[in-house]
């Protein structure tokens, strides 16, 4: 974001500038599920985002070039230090998957860029519909031809867990203290508790033996 020209004399506001988008991505996917909105995939809902975001701000004169390069850094996050490894050890036991609300162009370019060897990929853009909405999770689980009761999900977001766990699917809760670093309390999810908690990756595979499937 420091490249940008036009964050040159703010760059004090780069993170509140990120979160304000963030806090646009649940309330623009509702949209969608709710049908208000059209199918849009994520990128064209950044897309559309993006530009109240700016507004409210009060960058003005953004060309389209930037906010296109705006709009791809999504595909170039840099994951949490264990997730690869993670991953890894888990394709060695389990079919492995991403239930993501990125769409499929989003994650093969974050997957490339990151080396998340994820054995499937499932993206809301094949169901199209967003999660929380049951036929992202159920469709995931119809396509890898299992029960919902033989999947666990393990996220970050209780509100993803919890819509997952009303299906029946078991869950695990990554506790990632700093995700949202000073703004954490703007973010408000369910009070629900998973089949597990967890603060790391690094021993899913013994994490996962717990939770009877």
């Amino acid at each position: 974001l420091k490249k940008l020209e036009f964050f040159n004399q703010r760059a004090s506001e780069l993170e509140e500038f990120v979160i304000n988008w963030r806090k646009e991505y649940q309330p623009i996917l509702n949209k969608v599920n709710d049908n208000i909105l059209p199918w849009r995939t994520l990128d064209e809902l950044h897309e559309y985002t993006l530009e109240k975001v700016l507004k409210k701000m009060g960058y003005h004169k953004v060309g389209e070039k930037n906010k296109k390069y705006l709009v791809m850094l999504w595909h170039k996050i840099k994951p949490w230090d264990d997730s690869c490894l993670a991953i890894n050890q888990l394709n060695k036991c389990y079919i492995t998957a991403s239930l993501s609300n990125g769409n499929i162009l989003l994650q093969k370019n974050l997957f490339n860029y990151t080396s998340l060897n994820f054995d499937f990929m499932f993206s809301a853009e094949h169901f199209k519909k967003y999660k929380p909405n049951k036929l992202v999770y159920l469709g995931a689980v119809s396509m890898l031809n299992l029960n919902v009761g033989e999947c666990v999900l393990v996220a970050s977001h209780k509100n993803d867990l919890y819509a997952a766990h009303r299906l029946g699917m078991k869950t695990i809760y990554i506790n990632r203290k700093d995700e949202y670093g000073s703004f954490k309390n703007d973010f408000k999810e369910k009070k629900f508790s998973a089949d597990l908690e967890i603060s790391s990756l690094k021993n899913i595979t013994n994490c996962i033996k717990e939770i009877k499937c």
